[in-house]
């Protein structure tokens, strides 16, 4: 019998994080921190989102949101290709934001 596939770990290892029974904390803090678990191949990674020296709450929602779409990407291109997807996104939010301020 074989054991669970990369992706259903990851499954898993998302479950643990959510029900809060697995923890990654921040050192310097000992606070909890946001993780976003990445499935590259057979490798699972952990990114923990650390918190701004400044910032008294979590991480903004924007962000992780975006950092869960790349992730996704990730997962469904060739990392070329999604990073190349990614490049096209930040510049046109960059072009957005500065015709915003011209206004």
């Amino acid at each position: 019998m074989t054991g669970p596939t990369p992706r259903q770990q990851a499954g898993y290892l998302r479950r643990l994080l959510r029900r809060g029974e697995v923890v990654v904390r921040d050192v310097r803090s000992g606070r909890a921190l946001p993780v976003i678990v990445e499935l590259q191949g057979d490798v699972i990674s952990l990114l923990p989102i650390a918190e701004a020296a400044d910032s008294a709450g979590s991480a903004p929602q924007e962000a992780l949101r975006w950092a869960g779409v790349m992730s996704r990407l990730r997962r469904a291109l060739p990392l070329e290709d999604a990073e190349d997807l990614v490049d096209a996104v930040e510049a046109e939010a960059g072009r957005k934001s500065l015709e915003n301020a011209g206004s």
